[in-house]
């Protein structure tokens, strides 16, 4: 009898152990589950994260250098136009007779367009109106309508504006207008000559985006290693 019942007793702990070890066994499994399912989540999360990131250098790095690159040729631009334009004011300067039969021919040209009634208005800079105020006659024998001279209240290198009382029509003959009108031949021009500085920062910015590409890989490859 004392020995069925140490026997069942014997029976009854292994029971136990085997449910205790099922249970623990059992939980284990589950806790697991939950931290690889925990873990996949902190990936996924990180992953995202750190694509953003990329992702976003990427794009601000990129339009950071096209602000530069157009910011640059935007600058010698401008620096070549004030060049040009202090270039033509020298060339006026050393040569100024040369220059006032320019305006006269300039005159004769535009006469079809602008030899209208009642009144042509001719804007002048401060130097070219002193001189044609003194040579009116040069001007006044070209047309046949009344022709009024103008100081212009801004000044400019050189060339004039052309106003008509009828119909309030204003031409600009200026030296700055010329140069701004034929600003796409310049930067045609311009661009032939940077050509190959277009060419390297293309290649630095495929440079840049592939980087971001091995990073991302990177980032991979090293959360497959944690899991």
């Amino acid at each position: 009898m004392g020995l069925h019942l140490i026997r069942q007793a014997e029976i009854d702990i292994k029971s136990i152990n085997q449910q205790t070890l099922f249970q623990i066994a059992e939980a284990k499994k589950k806790n697991k589950e939950r931290t690889r399912e925990s873990s996949l989540k902190m990936k996924a999360h990180f992953n995202e994260t750190f694509n953003k990131l990329l992702n976003s250098s990427l794009s601000s790095t990129l339009l950071k250098i096209k602000e530069e690159v157009l910011k640059s040729k935007n600058k010698l631009m401008f620096e070549l136009i004030s060049d040009l334009t202090a270039l033509i004011n020298n060339k006026i300067k050393n040569n100024y007779s040369n220059y006032t039969k320019f305006i006269i021919k300039t005159l004769k040209n535009i006469k079809y367009i602008v030899d209208k009634p009642p009144e042509i208005i001719i804007t002048l800079n401060s130097r070219d109106y002193d001189f044609f105020s003194n040579n009116n006659e040069q001007i006044e024998k070209i047309f046949k309508n009344k022709v009024k001279l103008k100081k212009s209240e801004k000044d400019f290198t050189g060339g004039f504006i052309c106003v008509l009382l009828a119909g309030n029509i204003s031409y600009n003959y200026t030296i700055e207008n010329e140069l701004k009108k034929h600003t796409s031949i310049i930067e045609i021009e311009f661009s032939k000559i940077f050509s190959d500085s277009e060419t390297d920062i293309k290649k630095l910015e495929n440079d840049y985006v592939q980087f971001i590409q091995n990073q991302k890989l990177a980032v991979d490859n090293y959360l497959m290693d944690y899991e």
